[in-house]
């Protein structure tokens, strides 16, 4: 699974927490927004859970020990909150402030965080880890990836649906309780759900404790 990763840029675990914990994240997802919450980790269930699925030994050589946790997002898809999204890298990063540096681009405030778009040897270093809160199948809209493309760098949008008409794609289906991995700079989309069931997933960004050209992570546990 690790050799996978490292090859492909994401790989499926399918049974990471067991039904109690997931209906204890249920619980806590409850009393938030039902997308786009983006400040979770500074809720303590979330940090505590970010470091638990770290540790977990199974993942030992997908996400380093030296890495911390930097970001947790929630996302809902359901009837009542559906869409899509084309195909795409993740290549901003939330800093704690913003840094004078002519490589650093796409600057943007979001809910008072601050984010921008570092060079790619940054992005390189990134894991993201999506658990999914409820099963994701082919009726939810699951994530569709270019295996291998993590490889091809930053790339503009021409050469993004290039890549993904050239290589194909693979739908990431992820039971209840099981995660993706993947490196942000994975190329991939996900299209509007088309069953009545909703799909939870936690998406948390771990990444080395120091950044380079005086950025600071916005929050790291």
């Amino acid at each position: 699974m690790t050799r996978r990763f490292d090859e492909d840029g994401f790989a499926v675990w399918p049974a990471l927490v067991d039904a109690r914990g997931l209906d204890a994240i249920g619980e806590a997802l409850a009393a938030r927004p039902a997308t786009g919450a983006r400040e979770l980790l500074s809720e303590r269930w979330c940090a505590d859970l970010a470091r638990w699925l770290q540790s977990d030994a199974r993942l030992a050589g997908v996400i380093p020990a030296s890495h911390v946790p930097v970001q947790c997002t929630a996302f809902e898809k359901s009837r009542d909150y559906n869409w899509l999204v084309t195909i795409h890298q993740d290549v901003a990063i939330p800093v704690a402030g913003r840094v004078d540096d002519a490589t650093l681009r796409g600057w943007s405030n979001k809910g008072g965080t601050w984010f921008v778009q570092p060079p790619a040897g940054v992005l390189q270093q990134l894991v993201a880890l999506r658990l999914h809160v409820d099963d994701c199948g082919p009726e939810h809209g699951p994530l569709q990836v270019v295996p291998g493309s993590h490889r091809d760098g930053r790339v503009g949008d021409a050469e993004a649906i290039a890549l993904r008409d050239a290589r194909g794609t693979v739908a990431c289906h992820v039971p209840r309780g099981g995660a993706m991995l993947m490196r942000p700079l994975l190329l991939h989309a996900s299209s509007k759900a088309t069953g009545t069931s909703r799909r939870r997933v936690l998406h948390f960004l771990y990444g080395p404790p120091d950044l380079p050209l005086g950025l600071a992570w916005a929050r790291s546990r």
